[in-house]
Parts: C-alpha cells; structure tokens; sequence
C-alpha cells in the first residue's frame, strides 16, 4: 500500500489558542500604551493651557505695578472665606480658607481702550484686580474653575469730546454699573480722586472692589468687576478664565513676613489672624495716602495712620516693598482636577 505524505499541516487548536491569547496580550498593552499616550497628550495641553494663563497674568501685573504710581490712591482690601467641603483643590496654606482678595492703584505706561467707537489713549489709569461677580453671582459662590479674573482700566482723560463723570450726589445704581464696568475712562486727575468727599468716597471705592468700605454704612453700594464671557461689553475686564483663588499679601519688615494670613503662625488657632472672623461686615484694608483718609486696618497689627505715606511707603502693612500673589489656575477641560496654585511677586521699593 502506497501513503503519500502530507505537507500542507495547519494548526492544531492548541497552537491557534496559544496565538490568540497572545494576540490578545499585545492589543491589550498597545490599547494601554494609547490610552497612556492620550492621557499623557490631554495632562500636557492642560497644563500648556495653565502655563499661557500664567504667563498672561504674571505679565499683566509685571507692566502695571513697573508703573505703580506712588502719589495716587492705592486701596486694597483682603477677603477670606471657608472653603467649602465640595472644593476641587487643595488648601495649600492649610487654614480652611479660600482668599477674594483685590486691590485698586493708578499707575503709568501706554493704555488704550479695547472699545474702538471712541478709542481712548493715555498715559496713566486706574486700575483694579479682583476675582469677578457674574450677574449677581459673587465669585465666592461660583465653581472654582469657573471663576474670572477681572482687570478694569480707566484712562485718565480731559478729552473735552467724552461725557463727564456724573453729578456724585444723584447716582442710580445701573449709573454705578455703568461707571465701573463699561465706561474704559475717568476726567478725574488722581490728586481730584484723593480729595472726593468722603461720604462720596467710600460710595465710589465699594463700588470698584465690592466690599464695604464703612461697614456702619448699610445702604452703601458694592458692585465690584460683573464679567459675563458670553457679553462683548464685559470682555475688556476678562483677564483671565479660571482662576480658583487671589490671594495679595504684602512684605511687611516689622515682622518680616508675608500679611496677611488667615492663621499666620499655623498652629490652628486663629486668635492671632489678620482677619475680623467675629464680623463678616468687617475686611480688613488699606488706604493709601494719609492724608486725606488713609490708614491701615488689619487685625492684631497696629500702625500709625500718619504714617502711611510716601515717605514710609516700604513699612506700610499692606504695602511695602514688595507684594505677593498667589492664585490657582485651571484648565478649560478640567483635566487637572485640582488645578496648579502659582505664586509671583512684584517689587515696589524703588
């Protein structure tokens, strides 16, 4: 009998099995490998996202306090609130507490207007930083992520083709808003700012900062930076989206140390805090110069109001030499859950 020998062998089951499962091994670390490279791909544009916002606000501060002007008014006032159980990030300072704060101060350079119908130049503004109110949504009550740095201008002008600032004494509150928010200039010389009536004053300061200047004042008007992405007439004020907490200390000699903190010696008891924790009505500030009005209120710190002037400017509480900023950034994607926190720093001496 005649066999004919076969070569055409396949794989026994056994054989197909083991490539199967080997197969299934190399798509399984190939699909890991991508979902790494994707992860790794989304983690860098967040935070090439966050290192732009950085550079924005960094540079933004860098060219506006080069031009700090030391005989106009400077107000800062420092806000500080629980942070909420729901917070998307870590509380770096370990004190249970977020910082609102923000801080007004007329400085030189070259400004323009971003509206174009009139365009408005000028050497010198007022400006303002703080985190922004949407409607009637205070920026404490919003999404950290959600938040919005605001830098408003005003271009000091005389250009005798612009409205005048309205009489003082019969102001609406929509004339308040439209003041603060849409007009991109003030015909008011910084020495004509310092000697505003009081009484009209600290109308005017609640209304830049959103705190109450006099707290006994019950029906004094706060407004502060009302920013709406979605609204054109807002969008000069949008520094920056995203940014959870603004935090403004200064360097103050006298204790050689960064103030004001909620809890500056960090042992959890809050008896030596820079902050009126008994009296929500109550932020500490300061206003520059006395005279007319300035002075220092920052609890446990005690400073001569006839001292907060040019001549004392690098001692004064609240200002000094130099200030420190300190705000976490977010990505628009939400990517990096609890976003960075950066610190920069601005020096005033000169």
């Amino acid at each position: 009998m005649n066999h004919e020998l076969r070569t055409d062998k396949g794989f026994t089951l056994i054989e197909l099995m083991v490539a199967i499962g080997i197969l299934a091994i190399v798509l399984s670390f190939a699909s890991v490998i991508f979902r790494v490279s994707i992860g790794a791909h989304r983690t860098a544009m967040a935070n090439s996202e966050i290192m732009r916002k950085l550079r924005a606000i960094t540079g933004q501060l860098n060219a506006d306090f080069e031009g700090l002007n030391k005989d106009g008014e400077i107000f800062a006032a420092w806000v500080a609130r629980p942070l909420p159980s729901s917070a998307s990030y870590d509380d770096l300072d370990l004190d249970g507490y977020e910082r609102f704060d923000r801080i007004m101060f007329f400085a030189s350079g070259d400004f323009q207007s971003y509206s174009v119908n009139p365009v408005i130049r000028g050497n010198m503004a007022r400006i303002c930083y703080m985190l922004a109110q949407k409607g009637n949504i205070k920026a404490s009550a919003q999404k950290p992520n959600e938040r919005v740095l605001a830098r408003t201008q005003h271009i000091l002008t005389a250009d005798p083709a612009l409205p005048a600032f309205l009489d003082l004494n019969s102001f609406s509150e929509q004339q308040w808003y439209q003041w603060n928010n849409q007009y991109e200039y003030d015909k008011i010389s910084p020495e004509a700012w310092k000697k505003i009536a009081w009484e009209n004053k600290q109308d005017m300061l609640s209304v830049v900062t959103d705190v109450k200047v006099d707290a006994s004042a019950i029906s004094e008007p706060v407004k502060g930076a009302m920013v709406d992405p979605a609204d054109a007439n807002s969008i000069h004020m949008l520094l920056c989206e995203g940014v959870g907490e603004f935090k403004i200390q200064s360097w103050y000699d006298a204790q050689q140390r960064w103030i004001p903190e909620v809890d500056p010696d960090g042992d959890g008891n809050l008896s030596d805090t820079h902050f009126y924790m008994n009296d929500p009505n109550t932020v500490p500030g300061v206003l520059y110069p006395h005279p007319p009005y300035g002075g220092v209120m920052i609890n446990n710190i005690n400073y001569p109001r006839e001292q907060v002037d040019k001549a004392h400017f690098e001692a004064i509480p609240g200002l000094g030499r130099a200030l420190k900023f300190t705000f976490t950034l977010f990505d628009s994607k939400g990517i990096i859950k609890q976003g960075r926190t950066f610190t920069h720093i601005v020096y005033l001496g000169n």
